[in-house]
């Protein structure tokens, strides 16, 4: 597929023009205009719309799928999009490589060549850039650039035809040119000379009076120094002097006449002026590129990537910044990326180490100059300032071919004097941080590798054959060492030192409390180089980067760090932006809640954990956690008011329940691994009373939204705490949160005895609140005795009532009504749930006030739920498609996705008793995914059941025994003794049927 930008903008796939609307023909304009750049989509929308319309984002996305429709290759790439094009494949490519060749040929001397590629280069314009689309006001610089390359070149051809001696074919050619661009003084001087030259002085000497005339009337100036010189010496009759850019501008027009610079950058005499060549100094093709590491692995896809990226072709050197975390593989990644760019950058590959992340980071006038020794400029002559030394730096690169890796850079005023000032050169930076004020650069953020290449590096270094005898302890180091290729690397190097240790041995050392202890090989060493970025922060930013070690959670928000540091989020900020500057914390998306959040690789956590237990006080610890545990639990109840208090009494104080609040959730879920992490480090650190308010807060939501593994393990830390500390009060709630969050997933079997023995205790201590809830635990494990359940649970309510406790009170009435189904008492079990639903809604005028503090939507969904089944199995099943209907509405609006499933199961089977069987199996389907998902294999025995069920009410007794079989695989008699029975009953009763 051929391209053409200069000029009309066309496609030709094998000759062959490809249509395109007219927007989408200007988005492919942009990309041509900028061929092999990566473009964001704000500088698409851009450079397509002078005042973008509100759906210029989706507009633009179409666009970009119609180019690809049409085979237009288009790639997403990091933070934009990509259009790779080969230079024979777009005119202005060709273009450019053609007029470079044609320089090159002139300096040489083959003017013939010269002659012939300017030719060649010139004819591939059509007109003015993009003339055919409408693009906005912001391109106009872009094509305003491309058109004076294309008069540079223009001209450059017109030098050497000069010296060709095409006198009276340049006259013809320049006489419209002057006439068309009357004040450019360059085209006068060429049309003076070929007259001259083709014996019409008195024309060239007309030609000069004219063009003096034009510039005076229009701008009021003379003509400049190189167009006087050529008329003294017409005037004179001596040797005109040639044009001061003959040769071609290699590097950029000399000042003073018959001055030109060579291929090598040094000042040439022309020819012409007959004077011996002298030049300064030379270089070629230096590369000071370290060697590329021999074991490289992976990184396939960003080494394509940042390839891509830096082959250049727009109007500006392409700047590309690699950042990422300390011992991430920046350095190594840009080494071996520079390396595979060698030929596309033949005049050099310079190389220098800008040692941002220490203390002192180099100058960027010391960098400026070892580079200039390295090209070439005599140390005695280097300028003292840095804008000077910048100026010669770009001068000996102008126009050439040269990739500069900066290495570890600091900021954006370190690297900035550093870049080439000609497209041909490109720049490859690698940071800790993302370096965004540099214009122009694109932001690359470097990941630890996939698991695969991580296992491949160890190996690499390790031995394969080794590795692979042991893939469980290979396995092990990898986590440890969080896929951290510099850590993989160490471990790999001394498992490589020590032929006859086994892999496990390192495994067992990783996994101990401090890892960083056994990550030292030699030089290399992940705690020193951790080392040298702290000591490199500012003290706030020193003292947060403490402080973050305290939490063991995957990511914080900015309110975390406030508070472990007692100060308002916005004090934090400029703390929090350092860190991320720095590579040690980096500033991902935004998280459920819509808020950024500042992730830490584990092994810079552990190393931030280490600070903070050996630079700050106990005192100071214990005052961090405790404010930041007080604050996360004062958030948690505030965003945890939708659903209902934990299973246990209340603490003082709890606000009033509240509607479904989406955003109270999501803030829930985007922190959830936080305030489990905050909640263990305060139970260790001795405080009990604090962890226990915030696991008490917490529960509900952890319980409902189904973490009933974090939920088990957070209420027993904080209870083996307080049973340490003496507290028993909170040991007894602990303990009866934990055993409802086991219940709740149907383990009732599994804390059978300790409710019981909660029971105990709230009796001995006398602890009539916690007793009954344990009261109501030992009902709910009578599963196989449910007169005595009954019994338990309605005792229980009746103890609730008279301590005041509403939520215990709804509590235990869904479990009366629960019990009732099971004896099968659906009418009792609906005179129940009314009344329950009746509290909860606070229609009951004794408890209109109490209203606010027990609604609670889990309840009422749990209630219509209940209500519903109670109806369904009096025959009406209408009436019981209304109740299952609103518990389902509710349970969305909570996104409690187990209130959702159950409850739609119950709906499939209300559906199929009223004949709508079709509906109902594609209903069980949808919750066969649910209940697969989420792990619940009661559920998907239940969903078994039900179209066991369906299949005998359609008189397919056969597909019935096969549901019924599935449902009684998939139960456990232990935990679902009623279900069970129920099962094996219809399994019987279908054999019996089938004979």
């Amino acid at each position: 597929m051929d391209f053409t930008i200069l000029g009309p903008v066309r496609v030709l796939d094998e000759g062959r023009p490809i249509r395109l609307a007219a927007r989408a023909r200007a988005v492919l304009g942009v990309f041509l205009l900028h061929p092999g750049t990566v473009l964001s989509r704000d500088r698409l929308i851009a450079s397509v719309w002078d005042d973008p319309p509100r759906s210029a984002v989706p507009n633009l996305q179409q666009y970009v799928t119609a180019l690809r429709r049409a085979g237009i290759g288009v790639e997403s790439a990091p933070y934009g999009y990509l259009l790779r094009l080969e230079p024979d494949r777009l005119d202005l490519l060709t273009f450019d490589e053609a007029a470079h060749r044609a320089r090159l040929e002139a300096a040489r001397g083959d003017l013939a060549a010269a002659h012939r590629l300017f030719g060649r280069a010139l004819a591939l314009w059509r007109g003015r850039p993009a003339e055919d689309v409408p693009l906005a006001a912001t391109v106009q610089a872009r094509i305003a650039e491309l058109e004076e390359r294309r008069e540079n070149a223009r001209l450059a051809w017109i030098d050497v035809r000069l010296r060709l001696g095409l006198h009276d074919e340049l006259v013809g050619e320049l006489a419209p040119l002057v006439e068309g661009a009357p004040l450019n003084e360059r085209l006068w001087h060429r049309l003076m000379l070929a007259l001259h030259r083709a014996g019409r002085r008195a024309e060239a000497l007309e030609a000069y009076r004219r063009a003096r005339s034009t510039l005076v009337n229009e701008l009021g100036i003379e003509p400049g120094h190189d167009l006087r010189t050529l008329h003294t010496a017409l005037l004179n009759d001596t040797a005109p002097m040639p044009p001061s850019t003959e040769v071609g501008e290699l590097g950029g027009a000399s000042s003073g006449a018959g001055r030109v610079l060579g291929e090598d950058g040094g000042v040439v005499r022309s020819r012409d002026a007959g004077v011996s060549l002298s030049r300064e100094p030379s270089w070629t093709g230096v590369c000071l590129l370290p060697a590329d590491i021999a074991d490289f692995v992976g990184r396939e896809r960003e080494s394509a990537e940042l390839v891509a990226a830096l082959k250049g072709g727009g109007g500006a050197p392409p700047i590309v910044i690699v950042s990422g975390q300390p011992g991430v593989g920046k350095s190594t990644l840009a080494v071996h990326v520079a390396h595979l760019l060698r030929e596309r950058y033949p005049d050099g590959q310079l190389f220098v180490r800008l040692a941002g992340a220490s203390a002192a980071p180099r100058d960027a006038s010391d960098l400026l100059a070892e580079l200039l020794r390295v090209l070439g400029v005599d140390f005695a002559a280097l300028p003292a300032g840095v804008e000077e030394r910048a100026a010669v730096y770009r001068a000996r690169l102008a126009d050439r071919a040269v990739l500069v890796l900066l290495d570890d850079a600091a900021a954006e005023d370190q690297v900035q004097p550093l870049i080439p000032g000609t497209p041909r050169s490109a720049v490859l930076v690698t940071s800790r941080g993302p370096l965004p004020a540099l214009p122009g650069a694109t932001a690359y953020a470097l990941d630890v590798p996939p698991l695969a290449d991580a296992r491949d590096l160890l190996a690499g270094v390790a031995g394969a054959e080794r590795m692979a005898g042991d893939p469980e302890a290979a396995e092990a180091i990898v986590r440890s060492c969080g896929r951290l290729p510099l850590a993989l690397r160490i471990a790999g190097a001394r498992l490589a030192t020590r032929p006859a240790w086994p892999p496990a041995e390192l495994a067992r050392r990783l996994s101990t409390a401090s890892p960083l202890n056994e990550l030292r090989s030699g030089p290399l060493d992940v705690r020193a180089t951790f080392e040298a970025s702290y000591a490199a922060l500012s003290q706030p930013a020193r003292g947060a980067f403490r402080l973050l070690g305290s939490v063991p959670a995957d990511g914080v928000a900015a309110w975390t760090v406030a508070a472990l540091a007692g100060v308002s989020a916005h004090d934090v900020d400029a703390s929090l932006e350092e860190l991320a500057a720095a590579g040690l914390i980096t500033a991902g998306d935004g998280d459920a809640a819509a808020g950024p959040r500042y992730r830490m690789h584990d092994l810079l956590r552990g190393f931030a954990g280490e600070l903070f237990a050996a630079e700050e006080s106990a005192r100071s610890r214990t005052a961090a956690l405790l404010r930041a545990t007080a604050e996360a639990c004062a958030r948690t109840t505030e965003a945890a008011r939708e659903l209902p208090p934990a299973f246990a009494p209340p603490p003082p104080g709890l606000p009033a329940r509240t509607p479904p609040c989406p955003e109270g959730g999501a803030w829930l879920a985007a922190e959830r691994a936080v305030l489990v992490a905050l909640a263990v480090a305060a139970a260790s650190a001795g405080l009990v009373r604090e962890a226990a308010l915030l696991a008490q807060a917490l529960a509900p939501f952890l319980i409902v939204r189904g973490f009933h593994d974090d939920a088990v393990r957070l209420l027993g830390t904080v209870a083996e705490a307080a049973a340490e500390a003496g507290d028993t009060a909170i040991e007894i709630r602990m303990r009866l949160i934990r055993g409802d969050a086991e219940v709740d997933r149907r383990r009732a079997g599994a804390v059978a005895e300790e409710f019981r023995l909660l029971l105990a205790r709230g009796s001995e201590t006398g602890d009539r609140h916690a007793a009954a809830y344990a009261l109501l635990g030992v009902a709910a494990t009578l599963e196989s005795d449910l007169g005595s359940a009954l019994a338990a649970a309605t005792m229980a309510a009746e103890r609730f009532e008279a301590l005041g406790d509403e939520h215990g009170l709804l509590a235990a009435w869904t479990e009366i009504a629960g019990i009732q189904f099971y004896l099968s008492r659906y009418d009792a079990a609906a005179a129940t749930l009314r009344r329950a639903l009746a509290r909860a809604e606070g229609h009951s005028a004794v408890h209109q006030a109490v209203k606010s503090a027990v609604h609670s939507a889990v309840h009422r969904a749990r209630f219509l739920r209940s209500l519903g089944i109670a109806c369904y199995e009096t025959g009406r099943a209408d009436e019981a498609i209304g109740h299952y209907r609103a518990a389902i509405d509710l349970s969305r609006e909570l996104r409690w996705s187990y209130g959702e499933r159950v409850t739609l199961r119950r709906l499939a089977q209300a559906e199929a008793a009223l004949g709508h069987y079709d509906t109902a199996v594609a209903r069980l389907a949808r919750c066969a995914e649910m209940f697969e998902y989420a792990g619940d294999t009661q559920g998907q025995a239940m969903v078994a059941y039900t179209l066991g069920e369906i299949s005998r009410r359609r008189g397919d007794e056969r597909a019935a025994l096969e549901h019924f079989t599935a449902c009684l695989d998939r139960l456990d008699p232990l935990n679902e003794p009623v279900w069970t029975a129920r099962a094996r009953d219809q399994v019987a009763r279908s054999r019996a049927a089938l004979g």
